[in-house]
């Protein structure tokens, strides 16, 4: 703990030099204007979202920036002060154009009207209108602020209909077949133990997302943590002015309810936001195993079977507070409070077999759980630009906290050959599962312009320090007493501090495009095992380079390649040395020892638009040393034991194929398919393996809007077979439904969504080895029928402003 708290004093000083330097810089940066309006159809019978807004140059008509128009229409763009050319497309829409002279300051351009015109319909390119995503240099973006098939449902729920990501057994989430990535909300760590990612985006509401980021093959200004990349959940913003926000609602089978709000209050260079969530779930698990042994001292065959029911109840506060000078300079303050409490109830059956399947001994053991976790952090921000395109600097502070009480109560009932209850073998345990969790981050971030190329570089510092323990205790019915069980009682503590410096240069050369990328980190991890007083340190020094190269022949027309070098940290989950007790025949064990596991990422990809018709192909391989790995072993007392350890290699290479078709203008048919082959190469207790399968991925999205009556959107994915070192992992498929219809001008909107139409989310995981073969069966309540509601308002002040804009002489298409 002691290099962390040194560290802490440091940090207090650079929080105060946070607080007092946009005061000096804002004096020192270039002024720049903020520009927003919105975008309606002539009639004002719908607002138009995801049109295109650019500023043109008006010298050579070049392009400056541009933006998309968001939820109700809405835009907001930086630039420097001077005369555009503003130039508004949208697909079956004339284009709007304007020459308008941008101040200092803040920039209302009150409603823009937009025509509806069949001629145009035939000649207006599809391009960034219903695309399901844009790609930049190095990263894909997802709009999914109409994904209606997730509506009232989580950000798990959400992810999961994006292509190239899949949800496990556990939760986990998988991209391209990896489960080594890193989950960031607003480009910043989600939480402190990335054990616990998954659970806190169940409880996160898809409806507050704007759209995602897929960064399979990261630059050197991401960190080089995820072998399988990072994904960035962006947070829905709002950009107007005066009092603005939405309500929304949803009500589930099975017992689950959700509730929120987003207010949004902008006036005088300030925007207050409050944004809440809170859900209530009910929500059922099954699970089944079959495990066959070979050694002819114990049963051969064990029968498992669990039955779980859950509830879940969560409240998640986002409090923000953001000034803006009059230079375009900005401060931020922003916080989140997560409270989240579990109920669980379990009863596991297990059943002793012999060959002919008669029965020769089971117990039947029920469990209750109570937990609760508090989840909060709070940082600052500065961000500033200095007067050109792409030279800007920011800066930014962050701490999170994060306690957890869980306790576990165990009722264990013997039963012998005969089916008769066996008294004196009766078991009553208590297991306590205590932790904390903190986090300190520092980053600064520069780029800026050097001639034709342009330059960045940054800083980032992560401190994390963990704090496990579990107490088992077990009642003596002798004594009548309980008593501490120390062979599974333990405490683990675990320090990690990471320094990270990069420096990126790329520019554009006519067709060619290119960035080059170099990080350097320096990790620092420390282990405690009080119990034996244990001590282990790990420190390591990385280079990671990154290379993009692009090439357009041709107007939509776009080949790139890449490359980078990335590391995976063993989480918390997989070093802690405890046996997970839940379940006595199947422990859970960490491995302290692991080391990182290192993987080189190479990536070909190609993009074509044409007229209705979008294609991108990519072809992908991954290079991995050191692996993380589960590995089994069975005892003489017919229990197993699962760990970890770093095997030798895994290579996986496969192709990526993206497929979007417009048939007609309210529709469009998304088709991605990957194929890759996969292969491991380790060992487990002295005895050599490897295992190698070809597997594949399909995933469908439709969306039609169904005459004036409502949208619909069907959402249907495949993945196949996923090979492990010790077996595999069985295929499956769902689809999930939606429908959505808006009322009063899309103020409100009311969607019904159906997860898993077909009740076919299961999983299926197969182990071999020499000493077993075991099959394990898993599913979760998926089929949820859920109805949602959405409510969208906006504030006096900012009628106020848009109508005095339309008498100002904004009509009919013109500012």
């Amino acid at each position: 703990m002691d290099f962390l708290l040194k560290s802490a004093s440091k940090y207090a000083l650079l929080f105060f030099s946070l607080l007092c330097f946009p005061f000096f810089l804002n004096g020192q940066s270039a002024s720049t204007a903020e520009v927003s309006g919105q975008l309606m159809e002539a009639t004002e019978s719908h607002y138009i979202e995801f049109a295109n807004i650019s500023f043109l140059d008006l010298q050579d008509s070049s392009l400056v920036t541009g933006i998309s128009s968001g939820l109700d229409g809405e835009f907001n763009a930086q630039v420097q002060p001077g005369e555009y050319l503003i130039r508004v497309t949208f697909l079956g829409y004339e284009t709007v154009w304007k020459t308008i002279e941008i101040n200092e300051g803040v920039n209302d351009l009150g409603i823009v009207h937009m025509r509806e015109s069949a001629e145009v319909l035939n000649e207006v390119s599809v391009e960034a209108a219903a695309l399901m995503f844009r790609t930049e240099i190095d990263k894909r973006v997802y709009d999914v602020q109409n994904t209606i098939s997730a509506s009232g449902g989580s950000a798990v729920q959400l992810l999961e209909t994006l292509p190239s990501i899949q949800i496990d057994d556990e939760g986990q989430i998988n991209l391209r077949g990896s489960s080594n990535i890193l989950i960031y909300i607003n480009g910043q760590p989600t939480n402190l133990s990335a054990d616990d990612t998954e659970s806190i985006l169940e409880q996160f509401p898809a409806d507050a997302i704007k759209s995602v980021e897929v960064i399979t093959n990261p630059s050197a200004r991401f960190d080089a943590e995820g072998v399988g990349g990072i994904i960035n959940l962006i947070l829905n913003e709002s950009d107007l002015r005066g009092l603005n926000g939405q309500i929304n609602a949803s009500i589930g089978t099975g017992n689950k309810y959700s509730a929120g709000f987003n207010l949004n209050y902008r006036a005088n260079g300030f925007n207050f936001a409050l944004g809440y969530n809170y859900q209530n779930n009910q929500r059922w698990e099954y699970s089944e195993s079959n495990r066959e042994s070979f050694r002819g001292n114990i049963s051969p065959i064990l029968d498992q079977e669990y039955n779980t029911t859950n509830w879940d109840e969560s409240h998640l506060i986002r409090p923000s507070i953001e000034y803006q000078f009059k230079g375009g300079s900005r401060l931020q303050l922003s916080s989140s409070i997560n409270h989240r409490a579990r109920d669980r109830e379990r009863t596991y059956q297990i059943r002793s077999l012999s060959l002919d399947r008669s029965i020769d001994s089971s117990y039947v053991r029920l469990l209750e759980e109570d937990q609760s976790r508090l989840n909060w952090d709070i940082g600052t921000s500065f961000s500033t630009s200095f007067g050109r395109e792409n030279h800007n600097f920011s800066v930014q502070l962050r701490f999170s906290d994060s306690d957890q009480d869980r306790i576990e109560y165990f009722d264990q009932e013997f039963r012998n050959s005969d089916d008769e209850i066996v008294l004196d073998k009766r078991e009553l345990q208590t297991y306590e599962r205590p932790l904390n969790d903190q986090l300190y981050l520092f980053q600064v971030d520069y780029e800026r312009p050097l001639g034709v190329f342009n330059f960045e570089a940054g800083w980032k510092s992560t401190l994390n320090s963990q704090f496990r323990e579990q107490i088992f205790e077990e009642f003596d019915f002798g004594d009548n007493k309980w008593e501490n069980n120390p062979g599974i009682s333990n405490q683990f503590e675990f320090e990690e501090a990471v320094h990270a410096a990069y420096a990126i240069i790329g520019g554009q050369n006519g067709k060619w495009g290119y960035q080059a990328g170099l990080r350097a980190e320096y990790t620092n991890t420390e282990s405690f095992q009080p119990k034996i007083d244990s001590v282990h340190t790990n420190n390591y020094f990385d280079l990671f380079p990154s290379f993009f190269i692009t090439y357009e022949p041709a107007p939509n027309t776009v080949f790139q390649a890449s490359y980078s070098r990335r590391i995976s940290r063993p989480n918390m989950w997989r070093l802690m040395p405890f046996i997970n007790a839940q379940d006595l025949l199947n422990l859970r064990l960490g491995n302290p020892y692991l080391d990182p596991q290192y993987t080189d990422n190479y990536e070909l990809s190609f993009d074509k638009m044409w007229e209705d018709f979008f294609l991108t192909a990519s072809l992908f391989h991954r290079d991995a040393r050191n692996t993380f790995t589960r590995v089994y072993q069975l005892f003489e007392d017919r229990s197993s034991v699962v760990t970890w350890q770093n095997a030798d290699t895994r290579k996986s290479t496969g192709l990526e194929v993206v497929k979007q078709w417009f048939p007609e203008r309210n529709t469009d048919l998304s088709l991605t398919s990957s194929l890759f082959y996969s292969e491991v190469i380790g060992q487990n207790n002295g005895e050599r393996y490897s295992n190698s399968r070809l597997s594949w991925t399909l995933n469908m999205m439709l969306n039609t809007r169904i005459r004036d009556w409502f949208n619909l959107q069907v959402v249907a994915n495949y993945r196949g077979p996923i090979v492990l070192p010790q077996g595999s992992i069985d295929p499956r498929y769902s689809m999930n439904i939606g429908v959505r219809r808006d009322f009063f001008n899309r103020n409100a909107t009311v969607s019904l969504s159906l997860s898993d139409a077909l009740k076919t989310r299961n999983f299926t995981l197969n182990t071999e080895s020499s000493d077993f073969n075991q099959r394990r069966y898993f599913e979760r309540e998926s089929r949820i029928l859920t109805l949602s509601l959405t409510y969208r308002f906006r504030g006096y002040q900012e009628r106020s402003d848009r109508r005095q804009a339309e008498i100002n002489g904004v009509d009919d298409g013109v500012f």
